[in-house]
């Protein structure tokens, strides 16, 4: 019996490669004894898409963000309608991929989504439940490009690459075989195919579980590096997110006062000292790139006298910062760090509001309602809104591929003040977006809007 509730639901697959069967014996814990049954999960290994619903026989189950997974979801066995959905703007869920799957008693079906998503990239891969052990399996599917295949070395024990042994390759788009390991706390390598020099090391991880695991080697998108990520997939609903150790950290600065127009960034420790070029206020400065770690952040004027010092900024493995200066109406100058998200999103983007705006009116302000509009929708009816966005804080939503309307809203003893309006706020770029809302004189409302576009660009200008 198939199972489908609803009839009109038509299939947009466009690359469903045929499942990939491991050899793996015994029932694990997801069947109950009474009756046939499997299971189902979701990773969403994309480079650019959306937050994914899975949706089985028309009811949405769980959400996978980019490099994550959904629940396991367990089914008795037969055949099933599944949807990889999106919300659009309404809230409701739209198809990305429709199709129908089959859940094969004792065994997990792993959806794994990869790729850009207008390529609508599927593998579907069928993985038997273990019997209880202290052993684990790895498979490994290499989703970065066509001209990049690696090797994969296990070392255990926090050891050296000279220590580490050969696992085997992650050819591109092609699932390895499955290889038997002892749960161990392990450092993981990736060399270039058939090279012996690694290109990637993780820190020493501990593997403490004994599933069907499955290791997607993907493009990092944290900072404009070439780096890589690598998601180990297991039953639960986090996957092992492990990132290069010796990956660095990048900050770009915004200076929002205006009294400065020109003025320089510089991040020190020790001895050591990196500087941006000149930068006009209200602009993005150059990228520094730097080792993870806490900084001395300094503002300078162009004549290299010392405006701001010793602001403190600390910087994770491959994190991407936008430093924002601003002006506290009590205690002057501060440095406020925002993430930038530099995933290329195509079909909805992460905007970052920054909220600098202290006043109106001459009287205070400590929080505003932030409301974006599609042509024609009152704030009343739009989904995308953040309230009580405090003064000096920021928050984060997602909008679709498409242009809105802008309104900021204080709220003063009951009354609704509309603080600042602006049409035509275009987030269509792959990217994502930090929006500064602060004071501008020149403008009607007294205020302004500037929209930062974030997202991952290879050869960018780094500060030398």
């Amino acid at each position: 019996m198939k199972h489908n509730n609803n009839k009109g639901l038509k299939p947009t697959l466009a690359a469903l490669f045929g499942t990939a069967l491991a050899s793996l014996s015994g029932c694990g814990g997801s069947s109950d004894g009474n009756s046939d049954s499997g299971s189902i999960q979701l990773y969403n290994g994309t480079t650019n898409g959306p937050t994914m619903t899975l949706s089985i026989a028309d009811v949405a189950r769980t959400t996978a963000e980019l490099g994550n997974v959904t629940s396991t979801h367990s089914y008795t066995t037969d055949d099933y309608d599944f949807a990889i959905q999106y919300r659009n703007d309404q809230g409701n869920l739209v198809d990305i991929i429709s199709d129908t799957l089959s859940i094969r008693n004792d065994t997990k079906t792993l959806l794994m989504m990869y790729g850009n998503i207008e390529e609508q990239k599927l593998l579907s891969v069928d993985l038997p439940y273990r019997e209880t052990s202290d052993m684990f399996s790895l498979q490994m599917l290499n989703v970065t490009n066509a001209e990049r295949n690696f090797d994969l070395y296990m070392a255990a024990d926090d050891g050296v690459f000279e220590q580490a042994e050969l696992v085997g390759s992650a050819m591109f788009e092609t699932l390895s075989a499955s290889t038997e390991h002892k749960i161990d706390d392990y450092t993981f390598y990736l060399t270039e195919a058939g090279g012996t020099t690694p290109i990637w090391q993780s820190d020493e991880t501990r593997i403490n579980v004994d599933d069907a695991l499955v290791m997607a080697i993907r493009p990092s998108y944290d900072n404009s590096s070439d780096y890589l990520t690598v998601d180990i997939i297991t039953n639960g609903n986090t996957p092992y997110s492990l990132k290069n150790k010796d990956a660095q950290a990048q900050v770009q600065f915004y200076n929002s006062m205006d009294e400065y127009p020109s003025a320089q960034f510089t991040a020190s420790k020790g001895d050591f000292q990196l500087s941006t070029a000149s930068t006009d206020a209200d602009t993005l400065s150059q990228t520094l790139q730097l080792a993870p770690n806490s900084y001395s952040i300094s503002m300078l004027d162009e004549q290299g006298n010392t405006l701001v010092d010793n602001y403190l900024l600390t910087l994770e493995q491959e994190q991407s910062a936008l430093g924002v200066f601003y002006k506290d109406a009590e205690h002057g100058p501060r440095l406020m760090s925002v993430a930038q998200n530099l995933v290329p999103n195509s079909v909805s983007h992460q905007v970052t509001v920054v909220n600098l705006v202290d006043e109106y009116a001459g009287l205070p302000v400590n929080k505003l309602d932030i409301y974006f509009t599609l042509d024609g929708q009152p704030i009343s009816q739009t989904e995308h809104h953040l309230d009580s966005l405090n003064s000096y804080g920021a928050k984060s939503l997602t909008l679709l591929d498409k242009t809105y309307g802008f309104y900021a809203i204080l709220e003063d003893n009951g009354q609704e003040i509309v603080l600042h309006q602006q049409g035509a706020v275009d987030v269509t770029a792959d990217g994502n977006y930090i929006m500064i809302l602060e004071a501008d004189a020149s403008t009607t409302s007294g205020y302004k809007l500037t929209s930062l576009h974030t997202v991952a660009a290879q050869g960018e200008e780094l500060a030398q």
